[in-house]
C-alpha cells in the first residue's frame, strides 16, 4: 500500500489508524509550506518521528533532564566519534552505566509524541506513505538514530493520550464542515470520510461508497457476505437496469468457500485487481451482470472486527479506461471498516451501562 493525499483530505490520526491497522513498514513523509515531517513505521508501531522545528539533541534533552552531566557526555560523544562502526549515543551512555535504559527510553519516547503531537496541528498540506521493508532491529536510514524507539508506539495509544484533544478538534472539524456544499454531483474523498467519521454513519452510507467508486469503475456491485455467500446489494452502471433491480441483486449468490474474485478478496482481507480469471464463478458473475467483458475488474473488502462484512466488485466494462489506482478507495473501505467497530463497541458499552444500571 502506497498512497500520497492532501491532509485537508485525510487526518493524520486516520492515517496512524490505517498504516498501524494493516500493520505496515515504511516512512509517511509530510509536507507543508514551512515545515516538514516523517514518521517511520515499523510492522505498524511507530518507531521514529521528526520535524524540521523540533531539532534537539538527545544530548540536550538529557542534560536539561540532568540525567547526565556535561562531562559524561562528551566522554560519550568521544567514544561515539572514534568508534568503528556508528553506535548510539544513548547505548554509549547505558554501557557507560551513567544513564538508566529505562531513562533513556522515557526521553526517547518522549520526544517521539512531542513530534507526533505537532502533526497533529497539521490541517493542511501533504503525505506521502512509501512501504519499505525495514529489519526487525537495528538502522533505519534516518537522520536522528538516537531517536528511534525500537519497541515503537501503537497509533491507538498514542491517539488515546492525544484523546481529548483529538475529539474536540474532530468536532470542531466536523461543526465547520457540514455548512459545506458539494460542488459538484459526485461527492470527494473528503465528504465521505467525514460522513463514515461521524457518530451517524449507518448502511446509507454505503451508498456514498459507490459513488465515490464510479470515479474509478464504470460498473460496480456492493456484495454482503453472509451464510457463507456474496450476495448482491447495491450496483451502478449494471446493464439492463430495471424496477425489479434489487430482487435481480439478491438473486446473485455466489459461495464464499469457492474459488473467485470475490472469494479471494475475502480470504486474503486485501484488495485483488487485473483481468478476470475465467473460472465458474466469475464466469457466472459475468452472465448475471450482462453487457460486455470487462479487461480489469477488482473486489476490495470492508473489514470489520477481522470478519470480512462486505466485498465491493468494479470493472471497467463498455470502455477502454484502465482502472488505475486503487489506493483511496482502499482507504475509504478501511475507514468504513473502523468507523463500524467503533459503532459496535460503542452499542457494547451502552448495553453493558443499561444491564449494570437495571441491576
Amino acid at each position: 500500500m502506497s498512497f500520497v493525499g492532501k491532509l485537508d483530505e485525510f487526518q493524520l490520526s486516520d492515517l496512524l489508524q490505517i498504516i498501524s491497522t494493516n500493520e505496515k513498514s515504511g516512512k509517511l513523509n509530510l509536507t507543508r509550506h514551512d515545515a516538514q515531517g516523517v514518521i517511520v513505521f515499523r510492522h505498524g508501531k511507530i518507531i521514529y518521528a521528526a520535524s524540521s522545528s523540533a531539532r534537539e539533541t538527545l544530548g540536550f534533552l538529557l542534560l536539561s533532564e540532568n540525567l547526565i552531566s556535561e562531562k559524561e557526555l562528551l566522554e560519550a560523544l568521544e567514544v561515539q566519534h572514534q568508534a568503528d562502526e556508528e553506535k548510539r549515543l544513548g547505548s554509549i551512555l547505558v554501557e557507560q552505566g551513567v544513564l538508566p535504559s529505562s531513562a533513556l527510553e522515557r526521553v526517547v519516547r518522549g520526544q517521539l509524541e512531542k513530534v507526533l503531537t505537532e502533526f497533529m496541528d497539521w490541517n493542511k498540506g501533504f503525505f506521502k506513505f512509501e512501504r519499505l521493508d525495514l529489519p526487525d532491529m537495528g538502522e533505519i536510514g534516518v537522520d536522528a538514530e538516537d531517536f528511534i524507539l525500537p519497541t515503537g508506539l501503537r497509533a491507538d495509544q498514542v491517539l488515546v493520550d492525544l484523546g481529548t484533544a483529538l475529539e474536540e478538534r474532530s468536532r470542531e472539524e466536523e461543526t465547520s464542515q457540514s455548512g459545506e456544499s458539494a460542488s459538484t454531483d459526485l461527492p470527494s474523498l473528503k465528504s465521505i470520510m467525514n460522513e463514515i467519521r461521524s457518530p451517524e454513519f449507518t448502511g446509507e452510507s454505503t451508498v456514498k461508497i459507490l459513488e465515490f467508486a464510479r470515479k474509478i469503475f464504470t460498473r460496480g456491485v456492493l456484495f454482503f457476505v453472509r451464510q457463507g455467500n456474496f450476495t448482491g446489494m447495491q450496483q451502478f452502471g449494471v446493464a439492463p437496469p430495471d424496477k425489479n433491480e434489487g430482487e435481480r441483486l439478491r438473486r446473485i449468490k455466489i459461495p464464499l468457500d469457492q474459488p473467485s474474485l470475490l472469494s479471494a478478496a475475502a480470504n486474503s482481507k486485501a484488495g485483488h485487481s487485473g483481468p478476470l480469471e475465467p473460472i465458474e464463478w466469475n464466469l457466472y458473475l459475468m452472465s448475471k451482470l450482462g453487457g460486455n467483458t470487462p479487461s480489469e475488474t477488482a473486489a476490495l473488502p470492508l473489514v470489520v472486527n477481522d470478519d470480512v462484512l462486505l466485498v465491493l466488485y468494479g470493472d471497467n466494462a463498455g470502455s477502454d479506461r484502465p482502472l488505475g489506482s486503487l489506493d483511496e478507495l482502499e482507504l475509504l473501505l478501511i475507514q468504513a471498516g473502523l468507523a463500524m467497530e467503533k459503532r459496535l463497541l460503542e452499542k457494547r458499552i451502552e448495553h453493558y451501562h443499561k444491564l449494570r444500571g437495571e441491576e
